[in-house]
C-alpha cells in the first residue's frame, strides 16, 4: 500500500513534557521517505502500517499533535505534481 502522512508537532512551549518529535520523525523514518520537513510518502505493507501507528498513538501528544495519513491501495491511483525541485527525483519515474 501507498502512504501519504504529514505530522504537525505543537509549539514546545505549549508542552509540559519533552518534545516527541524527534522519536516521530525517527520512526516514521524507518519506514517512508522524507519528502518535506514533516511529509513523507512510500510504500508500505499493512503490518509494518499497523506497527507505525501504534507506535506513533503512543508517542503522540493527542491534546497538540497531529498526524494525517493518506493511504491508497496503489501508487498508481496518485497523481504526484511536484512545483519546484524534487527532493525525491529518483524514486518516481513515469
Amino acid at each position: 500500500m501507498y502512504i501519504i502522512l504529514f505530522y504537525d508537532i505543537a509549539d514546545k512551549s505549549l508542552r509540559a513534557k519533552k518534545d516527541n518529535s524527534y522519536k516521530i520523525r525517527k520512526e516514521v523514518e524507518k519506514y517512508l521517505t522524507r519528502v518535506q520537513f514533516s511529509v513523507f510518502e512510500g510504500e508500505i505493507s499493512p503490518s509494518d502500517l499497523k506497527r507505525l501507528k501504534a507506535h506513533l498513538n503512543r508517542v503522540i501528544d493527542k491534546d497538540l499533535d497531529s498526524i494525517i495519513i493518506y493511504e491508497s491501495t496503489r501508487l498508481s491511483y496518485t497523481k504526484r505534481v511536484v512545483m519546484g525541485v524534487d527532493k525525491n527525483d529518483g524514486i518516481f519515474t513515469d
